[in-house]
């Protein structure tokens, strides 16, 4: 496939999940140029509402850090320039893109298209089963693919949008890899239980790695990797 002549990789952490109704409270865009420029661009936005606490726990974001930042009316013409035509690249991207389509139209700015790429439908494509390491979170969560592709010695403690897409970055190559087929894995890691085809997971059963079916209703299956 051919790479686009410019990728904007983005996250965006939020007040919630409605990406109407709810704010953008943090962004970072890296735009990679297929020259090899690199630009960034990052930025709290104040919500003018109270971030709740659940979103705090999650990001360590608080009101305190959020007050004197500027509100999207002040960030959102910045933010849509930065991306101009570039190429949106982020994990789950209708869930970014549904946020700042939002964030545009209130501020009567071009929306973003349709067009994109998606690392979360990257990984289900490639890895239809992936097994969900104890600390990923579910199978195709970025932080899984994390401990899938050995990354976690530099990301594990990563929770902010620069953060995430520093991450998000490599999770991409690392992806573009898999799929040139530089990268390959057992079929029960990446396609699920032999038996019943469920995602499996990772356990260390004494001084063994194993992989341990827990669709307890049917399958019992263990393999050692």
């Amino acid at each position: 496939m051919e790479i686009p002549e410019r990728l904007v990789f983005l996250d965006v952490e939020t007040t919630g999940l409605d990406g109407n109704n709810d704010r953008i409270i943090e962004i970072f865009l890296l735009s990679v140029h297929r020259d090899g420029k690199v630009q960034q661009y990052e930025t709290l936005i104040n919500p003018e509402r109270p971030i709740p606490e659940r979103i705090t726990e999650i990001t360590g974001l608080t009101d305190q850090d959020v007050a004197t930042a500027p509100t999207e009316a002040h960030v959102a013409p910045e933010i849509r320039e930065f991306i101009g035509l570039g190429t949106p690249v982020a994990h789950n991207l209708p869930f970014d893109r549904r946020f700042l389509n939002a964030m545009f139209r209130r501020n009567k700015l071009i929306e973003l298209s349709a067009a994109g790429i998606d690392t979360l439908a990257i990984s289900r494509e490639l890895f239809p089963r992936l097994a969900v390491y104890p600390e990923g979170g579910g199978s195709h969560r970025l932080s899984n693919l994390m401990y899938h592709f050995g990354l976690e010695q530099g990301f594990a403690n990563a929770h902010r949008a620069k953060d995430d897409v520093m991450l998000l970055v490599e999770v991409y190559r690392h992806l573009q890899a898999s799929g040139r087929g530089e990268l390959t894995y057992p079929v029960a890691v990446t396609h699920g239980c032999p038996t019943c085809g469920s995602a499996m997971h990772f356990a260390w059963e004494g001084d063994q790695r194993i992989l341990v079916c827990k669709n307890d209703s049917s399958c019992s299956m263990k393999l050692v990797v």
